[in-house]
């Protein structure tokens, strides 16, 4: 052929026996779509043309040419009608479903007609037969034949390639030939030996495996179930059933999946959960770390200025007087009078000693309870501070309060108090203690100066002081309530669960 290399005829490698039904169930199941736009789609990268046998000339592809089994087209066109199929109906199933309805070619038909006679099992004998008649791309091989499966090798020529649509819709002609010669029960499983090549010129053939399990009957029943296969309108009722099948399949599988992306989506926003708790919780650690090195420290300073204002002081005068009397001649003859002084004063050293120690762990919040140890603390408070702070203990007769609770409300009341001196500008508080539904619940409630919540500096010891308290009320299950407002005083309610 004397033409240009664009305009020569495909490689007469499938025959159009191959695009009849692919036609007729486009036509009747998307009368919506034109095949001659699928056609198109398929020339839109390449241009095909093909050899009238009538006249000899050189045409481009048509719908004509599709549905005339004189013709024959290459397996790269094949490829990219398949291609323009699936672009034009998204349907994974499409292969499988148009392989179904090849019995209604009518050669297909005619060859069919002797199946029942021979069986179900013998049936792939006469594919390979027509196979080679219709197709020059590949050769079947039969591996097992039993009365209950079939096992068929597929191995591709060279240069072929080959794509799991037309796998599929092998399928789906291994399963109209089995119910055309009156098998039921047909299940058809697929296996790839060898994908083949990717593009032409790469080596390798493809190579797929198919079993295909099946029951097959007496020679009178194949023949009733083969009739009643040709009745059109009990043939229409079972595709009208297998359509209603697929569609509920269909369904099955656009519900799995919207339920998948639903979970996934919903374990997307689980981990951003996650991931948004962690990094709180990181830094709320963080936060707490930074707060006890402060408290720690402050603590520290606390006690080095209590112990500085009392029994440092104290201690420094009496080791003064006692320099004085041992070096001073004044005295050689009568310093009783000055080691009295010097008696009075180490006795106060001890007593502001053991107040600081009390405070800090009183022996009585292990022995005699919470009660007694919170009665104690704001007595001495207000020994020492010249305070007004009214102690009332709503609680009798004694509770059993766990030792881990005791410490951390006696702590953080005594914390609350020492806020009260430093920042209150008042004298006058009071603590209550109170047991209801089970929660122990202490109030301090003082009329100083208050402050404003929303505004207090987080830098600022009272913020430290507050925050820490929370922090260990919500690790043991309680919580921690504040009411205050610039002179109007403070109300901090502590809940423990007992």
């Amino acid at each position: 052929m004397n033409l240009n290399r664009k305009y020569e005829a495909m490689p007469k490698q499938v025959s159009a026996m191959n695009t009849v039904f692919i036609g007729q169930y486009i036509n009747k199941k998307y009368p919506e779509i034109s095949m001659q736009d699928i056609v198109n789609e398929a020339n839109r990268i390449n241009t095909y043309f093909v050899e009238n046998l009538k006249t000899g000339k050189v045409e481009p592809v048509s719908t004509h040419h599709l549905s005339n089994v004189q013709y024959w087209f290459s397996n790269l066109f094949m490829m990219d009608l398949y291609a323009a199929l699936e672009k034009a109906i998204p349907d994974s199933e499409l292969a499988l479903k148009i392989g179904r309805t090849s019995y209604k070619s009518q050669r297909f038909f005619r060859t069919a007609i002797g199946i029942p006679l021979i069986g179900t099992y013998r049936l792939l004998e006469r594919i390979s037969k027509e196979n080679r008649k219709y197709n020059r791309t590949k050769e079947i091989e039969i591996l097992k034949c039993t009365k209950e499966f079939v096992i068929i090798k597929i191995v591709h020529k060279e240069n072929i390639i080959i794509n799991d649509f037309a796998m599929n819709w092998h399928v789906g002609v291994f399963e109209s030939y089995a119910l055309l010669s009156g098998a039921t029960n047909i299940k058809i499983n697929v296996k790839c030996l060898d994908k083949g090549p990717q593009k032409y010129g790469d080596p390798g053939q493809g190579i797929w495996e198919f079993k295909i399990r099946f029951i097959d009957h007496s020679l009178l029943k194949r023949f009733f179930n083969s009739f009643l296969y040709r009745i059109p309108a009990v043939r229409d009722i079972i595709e009208d059933a297998n359509t209603i099948q697929e569609e509920h399949n269909e369904q099955i599988l656009f519900r799995e999946k919207i339920i998948k992306e639903r979970t996934d989506e919903l374990k997307k926003i689980q981990n951003k959960l996650f991931e948004q708790e962690r990094k709180n919780i990181e830094g709320r650690l963080k936060k707490i770390s930074n707060e006890l090195i402060v408290t720690e420290e402050r603590e520290r300073h606390l006690l080095a200025e209590d112990l500085h204002d009392t029994a440092s002081q104290s201690l420094a005068i009496s080791l003064l007087k006692i320099k004085t009397v041992l070096e001073s001649k004044k005295y050689k003859d009568n310093p009783f009078e000055e080691l009295i002084d010097i008696k009075e004063l180490v006795e106060q050293a001890i007593s502001d000693m053991r107040s600081v120690i009390f405070q800090i762990c009183p022996p009585i919040l292990y022995n005699l309870g919470l009660e007694v140890a919170l009665k104690w603390l704001i007595e001495d408070i207000n020994l020492q501070n010249d305070m007004k702070i009214n102690f009332i203990n709503k609680i009798t007769p004694p509770a059993n309060i766990v030792e881990t609770i005791k410490i951390f409300m006696y702590r953080s009341v005594r914390e609350l108090v020492i806020n009260i001196i430093k920042h209150a500008q008042t004298k006058h508080a009071e603590v209550k203690l109170i047991i209801d539904k089970n929660q122990l619940i202490v109030s301090v409630q003082d009329n100083g100066a208050g402050f404003d919540i929303n505004k207090i500096e987080i830098n600022n010891s009272l913020s430290f002081g507050l925050f820490s308290i929370s922090e260990r009320f919500k690790a043991i299950g309680g919580n921690i309530e504040i009411n205050s407002n610039p002179q109007e005083g403070t109300k901090i309610i502590l809940i423990a669960p007992l």
